[in-house]
């Protein structure tokens, strides 16, 4: 993913490192500036956790097939 040229993108992804939740209280903030600094935010983070090993992707596959199973089995 490119960075956009934003200051809320950079200070989204400068919150996350620095340990700061996900949450914007700042009620000033245009709806574009809040999705731009979410989007830094989500994309530091994914920078943090790094990619998924083998066994983590089986288990969210296995869970998701169980919920499917699941799902179709229930009745409305």
């Amino acid at each position: 993913m490119k960075q956009p040229n934003s200051s809320h993108f950079h200070n989204g992804k400068a919150a996350r490192q620095a340990g700061k939740p996900c949450i914007i209280s700042d009620g000033r903030m245009t709806d574009n500036s809040r999705a731009e600094w979410y989007e830094g935010w989500n994309f530091q983070d994914a920078l943090m956790r790094g990619t998924p090993d083998a066994e983590h992707v089986a288990q969210n596959d296995e869970f998701f097939a169980n919920l499917r199973a699941e799902l179709r089995t229930q009745k409305p």
